[in-house]
């Protein structure tokens, strides 16, 4: 029986990825041309899946795309949690802890910090309330399963340089 070709869209789930990549992270279609055009510099590819392996395929794409969700969904989190961090602290805390459960990047940290840095300054212990929280994230995503395929050497080199900039961010 003549099967035909299908192909999958693959990008980098992470901060920076733009949500149209992320939207189409894991679609598949018969066509390779039905994928939208690059349109930015996310990375992305698009690869063709075995005939007799959809299946498997479909079931990851589903896995990929619930992923990709994931990171919209902490990005708003954080938006949201950054908006309110003025008015509302023990809010902004708790709505920042639900996007550190989905994911914790530095870049993001660091612009948190620079646009909160006068409130910050004012509050010592909203400041050290964001370190504490922010360096547990960032320390307990390196034991999920995706750090698991680095070398033991290089995660950990990588947690400590995370932690410290955290530290240096929130001092």
């Amino acid at each position: 029986m003549f099967r035909k070709k299908r192909y999958q869209f693959y990008t980098n789930v992470n901060y920076m990825t733009c949500e149209d990549c992320l939207t189409w992270h894991g679609e598949i279609r018969k066509d390779p041309d039905a994928f939208p055009e690059p349109s930015d510099d996310c990375a992305r590819a698009i690869l063709p899946i075995p005939p007799r392996k959809v299946r498997e395929y479909r079931e990851k794409g589903r896995r990929m795309r619930a992923a990709a969700q994931a990171e919209v969904a902490r990005r708003k989190l954080f938006e949201a949690a950054s908006k309110v961090l003025p008015e509302e602290p023990e809010r902004a805390i708790a709505t920042f802890r639900e996007a550190a459960r989905i994911d914790v990047y530095i870049p993001d940290l660091e612009h948190l910090a620079d646009r909160h840095d006068g409130l910050l300054d004012r509050d010592p212990g909203l400041r050290e309330a964001l370190r504490a929280l922010f360096v547990k994230a960032f320390s307990d995503k390196f034991g999920w399963r995706r750090y698991e395929r680095l070398p033991e050497v290089m995660r950990l080199q990588r947690e400590a340089a995370g932690i410290q900039r955290i530290n240096e961010l929130f001092r």
